[in-house]
């Protein structure tokens, strides 16, 4: 055992180090390995009365608003999952760090000015992280906070020898030889070794054991640990060193950005202390003012629980920009999203709006079990020429707000306070790569005119995570896009060359018989076989030639079109068609409201008929078709108009809804080409519009289109 082992040894043993249990250890080893399965997990959890009312605790919570409460740990650990478990015990983990140590007894060794010093560190980490983006903003925020964690561990095992350290050190540079003449080793060295010792992040452990490393070998080190670094050399209180030297050469930052990152530290940290009932002591400024704060009525105990409420919060926060960040698809990840705000902060009002594929329109979006799914698909705001505030939020990027007391001119943002059924909604805006990407509606409680600074600024973490994942979700979908287009031309390539060449001998076919007609002649029955024939060929040849519809501008031209009449028509041609003697039931509901349309009536007409005969075949003759017509904009001009076909058959399941605008795929059997919903999609394109499905098993699928009231030149 070397030396350094043997003191970390003796520290532990002396009972001034916070042991964690074997259980949490335990725990926090299995959350971690991928073997482990979720009914070990649970059987740990069991064994300690704390941890399982922490996670019955959570389970049972408003968020998950489960009609039967949880009271058997394996089902609340299955319904969780390892990741929030993992939250909870790393949760426990940090809590531990701080104990209930007495310090007050000690000469030299401030605890007031110990918590600035670390709270400043912490902060000042947190906004260089945001403003470099080259670590996450709460890993650097924890690194910070607890980077002399090590002195806690020394002054409660030596006081004596710690405090002869600190009455015989003149600069803080020869705090770490003292330390270690004193003691054996430095507040580095065991900081590092305890949080290894818990088994946390490897990553914390280095801000914490290199913090007081020389610059040169810094250098070299990681962002996070240069971050760390930076951060603690600016939260010094000698006056002769230097404050921008280490954040400029190791962040890259220029002497103008440190100092707007630095604008309101203090305020920050003396609010942060208040609302954790932390006693900080801020250091005498150059002009004699003292600025000691004291919370009146804090105690010992109410430090800890506040101290361990924002730990938790911190930890909790990062499992959840884990969700959010390995969520499989959109839908897990609105979940994990949605579910954040609510754990966190209790906000249970929340809704986002994402610009269409030609951002025209800021569209409602949720995940399937939000409140305000239904409510979403309503939501349809245009962009340009809008004096809404929601859509201000979202074109200038800026946190915004509607209120209930504000005389708010645009009808949109006032139904929108309406539904959401509370007086205020936060307006956050989404943004990734300097681009908007959308904004989130968030109703707050009552009690709230806006978010909290801490709040916001959490709230803006977890939402720069979202507008990532939706930002590298829209380019996979153009790249998808662009190999669907390069396989829809090679198949064109394909089908052109089929179609010529089976066209030339159908010709000579229909050539051959157009000369027996002439010499059988007429009247005789052989002429009307031969007409069958000729027909059956003529069929064949037009069903060879669809299959270049890929390579061909179906539509191209557009004229002042009464929408709701053309598809009235389409429905009155169905009934009386092919619906004629089905059980299905077909209604129009249609928005009087609507202008002529610059579009294409033959393209309109394909597309309605296409996604009716589409919905009545997967209905299997029983059930309602509703087509609806409605103005989306706010002018006749410049607005947008939706089409809306849905019914209420058996929906689509996933593996459908993945392809199902593909050619050549169908679920429908022998005799289908799949090309249905290709051809409608291709169609909606060539009319300058988009179209999109929503469908779950059981509960009926609906077809959206938006069309440009007026189709781009």
């Amino acid at each position: 055992m070397s030396y350094q082992e043997t003191i970390y040894a003796r520290i532990k043993d002396s009972g001034h180090v916070p042991i964690l249990p074997e259980i949490l250890l335990k725990l926090l080893e299995a959350c971690d390995s991928e073997t482990t399965s979720l009914t070990t997990v649970a059987s740990l959890i069991d064994k300690d009365p704390s941890l399982s009312y922490k996670v019955l605790q959570l389970v049972n919570s408003a968020y998950f608003g489960l009609r039967t409460t949880y009271s058997g740990v394996d089902q609340a650990v299955v319904y969780l999952g390892a990741n929030s478990i993992k939250n909870m015990a790393v949760t426990a983990a940090v809590h531990q760090v701080f104990g209930s140590e007495q310090f007050s007894n000690l000469e030299y060794f401030n605890i007031h000015l110990f918590w600035y010093h670390s709270l400043k560190c912490a902060t000042l980490a947190r906004r260089f992280a945001e403003k470099t983006r080259l670590a996450s903003p709460e890993d650097s925020y924890l690194g910070g906070l607890l980077h002399d964690l090590g002195k806690l561990v020394l002054v409660s095992a030596y006081p004596k020898q710690y405090e002869t350290v600190l009455a015989e050190m003149t600069d803080t540079d020869d705090l770490i030889d003292m330390e270690r003449d004193q003691v054996g080793v430095s507040h580095c060295d065991i900081g590092a070794w305890l949080i290894r010792d818990w088994k946390l992040s490897s990553m914390i452990a280095d801000t914490i054991g290199y913090h007081h490393e020389a610059y040169e070998r810094v250098e070299q080190a990681l962002p996070l640990v240069k971050i760390v670094y930076a951060a603690n050399q600016m939260s010094r209180t000698e006056p002769e060193q230097p404050q921008h030297g280490a954040a400029a050469s190791l962040l890259g930052l220029s002497r103008d950005e440190i100092d707007r990152i630095v604008v309101g530290v203090d305020d920050e940290i003396l609010q942060i202390a208040s609302e954790l009932g932390i006693v900080v002591e801020v250091p005498v400024l150059e002009d004699g003012r003292d600025g000691r704060i004291v919370v009146k009525g804090a105690d010992e105990s109410a430090i800890n629980r506040n101290l361990a409420s924002r730990i938790k919060g911190i930890s909790l926060l990062s499992g959840f920009l884990e969700n959010v960040a390995q969520a499989g698809d959109s839908e897990e990840m609105l979940k994990a999203f949605e579910q954040s705000l609510n754990v966190l902060f209790g906000f249970d009002r929340v809704l986002l709006l994402l610009p269409d594929r030609d951002g025209v329109l800021l569209c409602g979006r949720t995940s399937q079990a939000n409140r305000f799914q239904s409510l979403s698909r309503e939501l349809i705001l245009p962009v340009q020429k809008n004096t809404s505030l929601v859509v201000n939020a979202y074109r200038n990027r800026s946190l915004g707000y509607l209120s209930v007391d504000d005389e708010l001119e645009n009808l949109a943002d006032r139904q929108m306070l309406s539904a959401f059924e509370c007086r205020v909604i936060a307006l956050v805006p989404l943004i990734a790569e300097q681009k908007e990407l959308g904004v989130v509606l968030i109703g707050l409680p009552a009690a709230l005119s806006e978010l909290p600074a801490n709040d916001c600024r959490l709230i803006r973490t977890i939402t720069q995570q979202v507008a990532l994942s939706l930002y590298l979700e829209d380019i996979k979908r153009r790249k998808a896009e662009e190999v669907e287009a390069e396989r829809k031309a090679a198949i064109t390539m394909t089908a052109r060359k089929f179609a010529h060449e089976v066209n030339n001998p159908l010709g000579i076919i229909n050539n051959y018989l157009a000369a027996l007609k002439l010499k059988v002649g007429s009247g005789n029955g052989i002429d009307k076989e031969l007409g069958i024939i000729t027909d059956e060929i003529n069929r064949i040849s037009s069903m060879v030639n669809q299959l270049d519809v890929f390579a061909q501008a179906t539509f191209t031209t557009a004229d002042p079109t009464n929408l709701n009449k053309v598809i009235g028509d389409v429905v009155q041609l169905v009934k009386s068609s092919f619906l004629s003697e089905s059980a299905i039931r077909i209604e129009f509901v249609a928005d009087h409201r609507l202008p002529l349309v610059e579009t294409s009536t033959d393209g309109i007409k394909q597309i309605i008929l296409n996604l009716m005969k589409n919905s009545s075949e997967a209905m299997d003759g029983v059930g309602t078709i509703t087509v609806t017509t409605k103005l989306t904009g706010s002018d006749g001009t410049d607005g947008t108009v939706m089409i809306r076909v849905a019914d209420d058959g058996p929906g689509l399941p996933a593996a459908v809804r993945e392809h199902l605008f593909s050619p050549f795929i169908t679920t429908k059997g022998i005799g289908h080409s799949g090309l249905g919903l290709s051809i409608v999609k291709k169609a909606v394109g060539d009319l300058g519009g988009s179209i999109s499905c929503t469908s779950d098993p059981g509960q009926g699928t609906v077809f959206q289109i938006l069309l440009p009231l007026k189709k781009k030149a």
